[in-house]
């Protein structure tokens, strides 16, 4: 039995139509364009994407730069206008004429760097390993934790 025109017609037309087709579907593909039922896995924006001047935290997502603000004040024991011009009208952020803002910078580099290159906490190394909730880093332990002149007795307390 020999197959009928018809049929044998379908063929070439379905070959050369998906021939042309799935081309343009990957072109589709690697352009970004939407496709139809796939879906859509938008990067959340950066911190330099919703914020002005953001010169250190490039990588960190927008939604996540006020909770590590706020933890680096809590290491300080410090509020925003410590490193921030705040005008009344809650404008200013973005500004640099605080030196300290510059200083939290290099801070921020500082630990980054240390997490990216030591094993330090399991490379959870912060603000507050240093500042122990003050402005200024403790450099010396508290006067009550030092042990005794001349011994080696037990630390006061």
């Amino acid at each position: 039995m020999q197959p009928s025109k018809s049929s044998s017609n379908r063929f070439p037309k379905r070959w050369l139509l998906g021939s042309l087709l799935a081309p343009l579907a990957l072109l589709t593909l690697a352009s970004g364009l939407p496709t139809h039922g796939a879906p859509q896995h938008k990067k959340p924006p950066t911190a330099p994407q919703r914020f002005k001047n953001i010169k250190v935290l490039k990588n960190l997502p927008a939604d996540q730069l006020i909770p590590v603000m706020e933890k680096i004040n809590a290491s300080l024991g410090v509020r925003c206008d410590f490193c921030h011009v705040i005008n009344p009208n809650h404008t200013g952020f973005e500004r640099d004429d605080k030196p300290t803002k510059g200083i939290a910078r290099q801070m921020i580099v500082m630990t980054q760097s240390l997490n990216a290159h030591y094993q330090i906490l399991g490379k959870q190394a912060s603000c507050y390993m240093c500042h122990h909730g003050h402005p200024q880093p403790e450099i010396n332990p508290p006067q009550q934790m030092m042990p005794p002149p001349g011994g080696r007795g037990t630390p006061q307390r």
